[in-house]
């Protein structure tokens, strides 16, 4: 019997700055969020939309070197929407 081929089942980890507003301790340490194909077209459209433009920053400065990307959850409405922003303490 042939073994399986093993596939990824992750593509990719990040570190994420902050969240706001903090999470309450009975927050899950996990959420996922399932979404279809076509959504996430739309999600890899907007992301690499906002990166052109951040690519557009100088990173030699501090502004630069600030900036960053917001996905902000709306769980009343099932909605992610990719903003603009700013990291806390950027890296030096």
């Amino acid at each position: 019997m042939a073994k399986e081929i093993k596939t990824k089942s992750s593509f990719g980890t990040i570190r994420v700055d902050h969240v706001s507003p903090p999470l309450s301790g009975d927050t899950p340490k996990g959420i996922n969020l399932v979404i279809s194909f076509e959504e996430a077209l739309k999600l890899h459209l907007g992301l690499l939309q906002v990166l052109g433009k951040l690519n557009g920053y100088n990173r030699n400065t501090a502004e630069g070197k600030a900036s960053a990307i917001n996905l902000c959850l709306f769980t009343d409405t099932n909605r992610l929407t990719i903003n603009e922003d700013k990291v806390k303490q950027p890296k030096k």
